[in-house]
């Protein structure tokens, strides 16, 4: 059995502009990461979303337009996937391509994953969450219950850090454009952020920043969660834990050698 990533996400708000060719660039970047699927959301008068099985395929210029017209907006969120929850046929993999799209009494989010949650059990009975549906749904179920009992971004996020055991590098699109980044408390899987001429943008690895010329800012701290609202970057550190976990994994197997994680390059780390 050869081993697998998780996945990459991406999420992008484009002050005046287009996220989707972002997404799209950031994404193929780190088609490495997820090759059974991918797919992209965003926000124009609502959420738009798009999913294909297969790594995300080299486009002409007339191909991405078509795909720009079908997915406009100044703010999205993208993945590429690897099966790491639920069943591998192909109906399957059509169901849990990512991001997922859920929609509650009074909102909708977009959510893109990358990570395991060790207590999926747990969840799925209180969550009422069937077998044939993947951790990120039981992610962005939380966040739905969080946001419609309490309001709060920060507050829905917490419910999640609460509840959930296990890795998650997130990037969330909700249903009135803002766009949020958050990260377990243990920082087990990469998640990095970047901002340039009013773009700010989160990927899985740097590289996803590099091919759209935007300036690495650093990590997303583990616990921390970025939200872009109205245009404007926040950050909070919604909890905290005295250790970290970083999946040696990344270094030695899955980022690209270009990367930086944990503000340290790749391939200097499999040098040494």
């Amino acid at each position: 059995m050869s081993l697998r990533e998780s996945c990459g996400v991406y999420g992008v708000h484009v002050e005046g502009g287009e996220a989707l060719p972002y997404l799209y660039w950031g994404l193929l970047a780190q088609n490495h990461r997820g090759h059974q699927s991918h797919g992209f959301a965003t926000f124009s008068d609502g959420i738009r979303l798009y999913r294909e099985l297969g790594m995300i395929p080299p486009l002409s210029g007339e191909e991405l337009k078509n795909l720009m017209d079908r997915l406009p907006g100044s703010v999205g969120v993208g993945s590429v996937r690897y099966t790491t929850s639920g069943s591998a046929d192909r109906e399957s993999l059509r169901r849990n391509a990512m991001p997922i799209l859920e929609h509650g009494s009074q909102h909708s989010i977009a959510l893109s994953l990358n990570g395991n949650l060790v207590n999926i059990g747990e969840l799925r009975s209180s969550l009422n969450l069937p077998q044939c549906l993947s951790d990120a749904y039981a992610l962005n179920r939380l966040l739905l219950r969080g946001l419609e009992e309490d309001g709060s971004i920060q507050e829905a996020v917490r419910l999640c850090m609460e509840s959930v055991e296990g890795a998650y590098s997130t990037v969330c699109l909700l249903d009135d454009g803002t766009l949020l980044a958050f990260r377990d408390p243990l920082g087990i899987r990469p998640l990095c952020h970047g901002c340039s001429r009013g773009i700010t943008a989160f990927s899985s690895e740097s590289v996803g920043l590099d091919i759209n010329g935007i300036e690495y800012c650093g990590e997303v701290s583990p616990g921390e969660l970025l939200w872009v609202e109205d245009g404007e970057l926040h950050r909070e550190r919604i909890r905290h834990s005295g250790r970290r976990a970083f999946c040696a994994f990344e270094f030695a197997y899955f980022a690209r050698p270009d990367s930086l994680l944990n503000d340290r390059y790749v391939y200097e780390a499999r040098v040494q």
